[in-house]
């Protein structure tokens, strides 16, 4: 116990290794991010890790070709916490997370919504799940049809605001637990087909398993990443979105792969949050509001112009501004609802 402690306290008496703890306590970071936050070499930020975890201050997981760290357990932040090791708000001032870092922050979010552990990104206030719904325009006949795959996420009923044929192939992005995914299903029918796609194992673990109870054999869910889309060109007739375009770092990419992979003359219906005023700096880079579809959020004309340069045809359908008091504590945002066209090959 002793050695333990001496680790401890050897640990943290260095002012590098000070500025990542208190970074960690805000948020996970990928290893590379510490080499900005730090002002040092990449050799002697690692250096600094395995001491820290070394004495049991951090742990870490690896994502992908990424190394995600993170402080051990919620014990030693408390004991951080009570050695006045203070939270660092902003890691890098007037700089925004690190994309890597942003998707970390969301998948473990997500999962741990998926797993129940939370019971929504923190967007809805004390509203249920059915509530949610009901206020974003589901009908009570849709969550009656699949309550295990509404988990009172999103900002709008994206299957609602324009026409899915029989036949149709649709790609729902960022499907979730399947609950739009299902919803298209119906409406496809057995000619159609439904692929939703989302990179959070326990959100696909969940629609699977959703998909069999439900006894759908029209819809697959397929592991991937909206920027980077596992869908073959001009294959699809029909792409749903529901507040997830928000949460990708690269928005632009995502509406260049939604533009790919739709067929001449396809469709695209989209429920986003915009922002109607800019975020601070610290907003930007506050992991709950981040989660929560608001600190990833971009200004309503910066969404426009990136949709418009991806080559689609946009028709607002709707603006609903009353979900900033309903939904977002205030915040100076809306859900827009759009209807894009790719009318070129």
């Amino acid at each position: 116990m002793p050695d333990d402690k001496a680790r401890f306290f050897k640990a943290l008496g260095d002012r590098t290794r000070l500025t990542i703890v208190g970074c960690l306590l805000k948020h996970d970071h990928c290893a590379c991010d510490f080499a900005t936050i730090a002002g040092k070499d990449q050799t002697t930020i690692s250096r600094h890790l395995k001491v820290l975890c070394e004495a049991g201050i951090l742990r870490y997981e690896k994502d992908g070709r990424y190394v995600i760290y993170s402080i051990k357990d919620d014990t030693m932040k408390d004991t951080l916490e009570r050695c006045g090791v203070e939270m660092v708000d902003s890691c890098c001032p007037g700089s925004i997370m690190d994309p890597e870092t942003k998707k970390h922050a969301v998948k473990k979010n997500y999962g741990k919504i998926a797993l129940g552990m939370v019971q929504n990104c923190g967007c809805s206030g004390n509203m249920t799940q059915e509530q949610v719904a009901a206020s974003i325009g589901y009908s009570p006949a849709d969550v009656e049809a699949f309550p295990e795959a509404n988990l009172g996420l999103g900002c709008g009923n994206p299957t609602a605001l324009g026409e899915i044929k029989e036949g149709d192939t649709v790609l729902d992005l960022g499907s979730g637990a399947g609950f739009d995914s299902f919803l298209a299903a119906r409406k496809v029918g057995a000619s159609g087909k439904v692929i939703g796609v989302d990179m959070t194992d326990e959100m696909l673990a969940k629609a699977r398993k959703n998909a069999g109870e439900y006894g759908f054999e029209n819809v697959e869910f397929r592991k991937g990443d909206i920027e980077d889309l596992p869908v073959e060109s001009g294959s699809v007739d029909v792409i749903i979105s529901n507040c997830v375009i928000n949460l990708a770092p690269d928005k632009s990419r995502v509406f260049m792969e939604a533009y790919r992979v739709l067929r001449k003359g396809g469709r695209m219906f989209v429920s986003d949050i915009v922002l109607l005023k800019e975020l601070s700096d610290e907003e930007r880079n506050n992991e709950e509001l981040i989660c929560a579809c608001v600190g990833g959020a971009l200004l309503k004309e910066d969404y426009l112009g990136l949709i418009k340069k991806a080559g689609f045809d946009i028709r607002i359908i709707g603006e609903d501004t009353d979900i900033s008091e309903r939904q977002y504590s205030g915040h100076a945002l809306e859900s827009i609802k759009l209807e894009l066209l790719k009318t070129t090959n």
